[in-house]
């Protein structure tokens, strides 16, 4: 148990020891205390967790388990399982990836923002262009200035070879 839960439930104790609160919400806290885990508790776990998923052999070709692991057996994509513990993790896969206690959901939460602002883009001689997608706003951090006169006011010509 964790020592800010301990100090919830002492707390609690203590308001119904001084009659400061409804017997009946009393239990209901309680109880609620004895049931849900704190989040830091749920991270430790899902970290302890993490620290064994690091044992399992991944095949380097097809990024897949060979071995299994908490359910998912022998072939299941590492990408699935990381998703799975980003869905869990307060601080997502990265933090868990990185393992330096720094959290970086603000970083992920804008590049993924800055990702949805790459658009389809025709100009396939831009430097920004890759694969048909205009990665513009991944290095200026906003939309490129796109006009109906002029197409991209952005557009960066490469030089040629010669």
């Amino acid at each position: 148990m964790s020592e800010y839960k301990q100090q919830a439930i002492e707390i609690i104790d203590r308001l119904h020891q001084e009659n400061r609160i409804d017997y009946r919400d009393y239990c209901d806290i309680h109880d609620g205390l004895d049931e849900i885990d704190t989040l830091r508790d749920r991270d430790e776990a899902l970290e302890e967790l993490w620290a064994q998923f690091a044992d399992i052999p991944v095949n380097p070709e097809t990024e897949c388990i060979e071995a299994p692991f908490m359910g998912w057996g022998i072939g299941i994509s590492r990408e699935e399982i990381w998703h799975w513990f980003d869905r869990r993790h307060s601080k997502g896969v990265a933090y868990l990836l990185y393992g330096d206690g720094i959290d970086r959901t603000d970083q992920i939460a804008k590049l993924v923002y800055l990702k949805q602002l790459c658009i389809e883009c025709e100009s396939q001689t831009c430097q920004f262009n890759h694969g048909g997608e205009c990665r513009f706003a991944l290095v200026h951090e906003r939309k490129p200035r796109i006009t109906d006169d002029d197409g991209c006011i952005d557009y960066d010509y490469q030089e040629g070879d010669g």
